[in-house]
């Protein structure tokens, strides 16, 4: 039951990995030097994470209303929103804000999600092999990955 993807293309991006057990996930975004552990567990009604360490890192918190993800990244303070509606098709939605966010579109195919983050000009492509990950846990890791690569590249 695992999942594995990347954000991004060869030169630029992160590798995604982990395995889900139908209750938890346990994965790595990026290398084995330069990433962040991911660990979540589905709650009843909330699904409850960390990324990275205790000291550097955020924790993410994401609860289903009808077929919308909202996901919290981070704390009080320094938390970032994601919004993403769900269709028969995938996902769109949004990271941030108005001004200072990005579209974030996934299509779902059998076993697979391939999508963009950003604009035409100025994104990033994303594919991730599912395994037996739901959909709306996958578009978490993605929006958790977004995150992280957004750390790395000010």
């Amino acid at each position: 039951m695992s999942l594995q993807g990347r954000f991004g293309g060869i030169t630029q991006g992160l590798d995604l990995r982990g395995e889900f057990d139908g209750q938890e996930f346990r994965g790595r975004i990026g290398s084995f030097t330069g990433g962040a552990d991911i660990q979540i567990v589905a709650g009843e009604g909330v699904i409850l994470g960390r990324v990275g360490t205790f000291t550097q890192g955020f924790d993410l918190r994401a609860t289903i209303e009808g077929h919308r993800l909202l996901i919290h990244l981070g704390g009080v303070s320094d938390g970032i929103e994601a919004v993403l509606e769900f269709t028969a098709e995938g996902a769109s939605g949004r990271y941030g804000t108005f001004t200072a966010g990005q579209d974030i579109t996934l299509r779902h195919y059998a076993g697979e999600v391939r999508g963009r983050t950003g604009s035409f000009t100025q994104g990033m492509d994303f594919r991730l092999e599912l395994g037996d990950v739901p959909l709306p846990l996958a578009a978490m890791l993605l929006v958790c990955t977004l995150r992280v690569w957004n750390e790395k590249t000010p």
